[in-house]
């Protein structure tokens, strides 16, 4: 009996295009073996996997499905909820990665298509802009700025302000461009008397072990956090 992991890598024709491009390489800048494990800069890894982590429990807990009916409701026009998302993408790439944060945003944007009529693919794609131009700002905000924290020697807020002016133009010209893309359209909205369910336990526990793992970085424990991260999501239900 093949486990599921091993079928979907065995259908994954991107993962077996990298590893042809791989072995090309290798024959090309000749590579010892011994020293592959060097060359993968273990500090990002852990850092991703860890936030992945926690990010995959918030969404275990089913808030997503309690916050887009929230949001639903909060928003009169297209133009004020594609505004509200753009920035609320931007601000969780900043402390999340920006492929994280797109773990979040995604799918709480295909939650909100039950709840209202929106343009869901050209919302998604803003989202994508967004978090690119949110990441730069922060330290962990994307595997690049990772590797550069790592290596750059600066302070957490010293690597913040570098980037400030970067991401403010970015995040402007981003805005701009969406004020026009979707209209002051009244949005419509679809009724449902049955509240959504929640495990508050579950978010609460991911956004304090977010804390200790953020700590753990900063401390230069990221191995120690991860561990925590992993010990816990080996508690949540549904597994």
């Amino acid at each position: 009996m093949t486990l599921p992991f091993v079928q979907s890598l065995l259908r994954d024709r991107f993962l077996h295009l990298l590893l042809i491009i791989a072995c090309v390489l290798s024959a090309i800048v000749p590579f010892v073996p011994a020293s592959w494990p060097a060359a993968i800069d273990w500090h990002t890894i852990v850092t991703l996997s860890g936030l992945m982590l926690l990010t995959k429990g918030i969404e275990l807990s089913g808030y997503f499905d309690v916050l887009g009916r929230k949001m639903a409701r909060r928003f009169v026009t297209e133009r004020q909820l594609a505004i509200f998302m753009v920035l609320a993408a931007a601000l969780l790439s900043t402390f999340l990665t920006n492929d994280v944060a797109l773990f979040i945003v995604v799918p709480l944007t295909l939650t909100l298509k039950k709840w209202c009529a929106i343009p869901v693919n050209r919302l998604i794609i803003f989202e994508a802009l967004a978090v690119n131009a949110g990441s730069l700002l922060t330290p962990i905000g994307n595997p690049q700025n990772i590797l550069l924290w790592g290596r750059s020697g600066l302070s957490f807020f010293g690597f913040i302000g570098q980037m400030l002016p970067l991401a403010a133009a970015m995040m402007l010209t981003l805005l701009a461009l969406c004020w026009f893309c979707f209209p002051a359209k009244r949005l419509s909205y679809q009724s449902s008397d049955r509240a959504p369910s929640w495990q508050p336990k579950l978010v609460w526990s991911c956004l304090g072990l977010y804390v200790v793992f953020l700590t753990a970085l900063e401390m230069n424990q990221a191995q120690w956090g991860w561990r925590w991260c992993c010990w816990a999501s080996w508690c949540w239900p549904g597994r």
